[in-house]
């Protein structure tokens, strides 16, 4: 009778086991992509950074089902078509492997891209899109892809004077009266509340909107960025100017 109780209650406890949920590993995991550079020259080597992540409490052991742990592709802006992936043509082990992390820990590789296609022709200028899939599987044992994606902009060696925020803060007087062009986003009226460049507000009229990159931001006048691109990547040409009280902005001529 005692042996039956127990096995009863050994069945009871697997059952019990098996029927708790599993954590999903996205949520467990960090993954992302960063470009060591938001823009570079063409013809210029482009260096990712990947990092994933520990975001759990315990040890982790992030498994795969060969010796290629992630994979990297580079897409143009409106393309779906790759221009370039990481692991084409590269040969992987195809025993399991494993990666372990300690709670809270990052792990870092480095992933870098001579620009050129997979047919090895030099790719356009323009906006591209990179997207980073880590290739670990869940712990039921089937791939359970996690995804990263950033943008980032090669630009044509024939544009001159294309600078970021840090560019102008670092240097204003180089660049006062000089013909530059921006990047970033628009961020219409609300520009960072820690920006130097824009703590005494807009510079010429109340119209004046902000300009943001990955640097920090500054404000444009001149010309009119509509509210349909709020939010979005916007290219602006103009003159750097400072105001009376010392403030740079930019005078947009398109």
């Amino acid at each position: 009778m005692r042996a039956l109780i127990v096995l009863l209650s050994l069945c009871v406890a697997f059952s019990t086991a098996l029927a708790q949920p599993k954590i999903p590993l996205r949520q467990m995991v960090g993954w992302q992509v960063v470009p060591e550079q938001r823009m570079v020259n063409l013809g210029e080597r482009v260096v990712f950074l990947l990092e994933v992540r520990n975001n759990s409490g315990t040890p982790l052991e992030l498994r795969f089902s060969s010796g290629q742990q992630y994979d990297v592709w580079v897409y143009r802006e409106g393309e779906w078509k790759e221009h370039w992936r990481w692991g084409e043509g590269k040969a992987f082990t195809l025993a399991f492997t494993s990666l372990q992390l300690k709670p809270r820990e990052v792990r870092q590789f480095r992933v870098e891209w001579n620009q050129k296609d997979s047919n090895g022709r030099q790719v356009p200028s323009g906006r591209y899109r990179v997207e980073a899939v880590l290739l670990a599987l869940s712990p039921q044992g089937w791939r359970d892809e996690i995804k990263a994606v950033a943008w980032f902009t090669i630009r044509s060696a024939g544009r001159r004077n294309v600078v970021r925020v840090r560019d102008l803060i670092a240097s204003p007087g180089r660049w006062v009266g000089q013909h530059v062009i921006l990047e970033g986003r628009n961020a219409g009226w609300r520009p960072d509340p820690n920006c130097p460049i824009c703590a005494g507000g807009p510079p010429v009229t109340r119209s004046d909107w902000v300009l943001r990159d990955d640097t920090g931001c500054i404000y444009v006048t001149g010309v009119y960025a509509p509210i349909s691109t709020h939010g979005q990547v916007v290219t602006i040409e103009g003159i750097v100017r400072r105001s009376s009280k010392g403030q740079l902005y930019i005078e947009g001529r398109r």
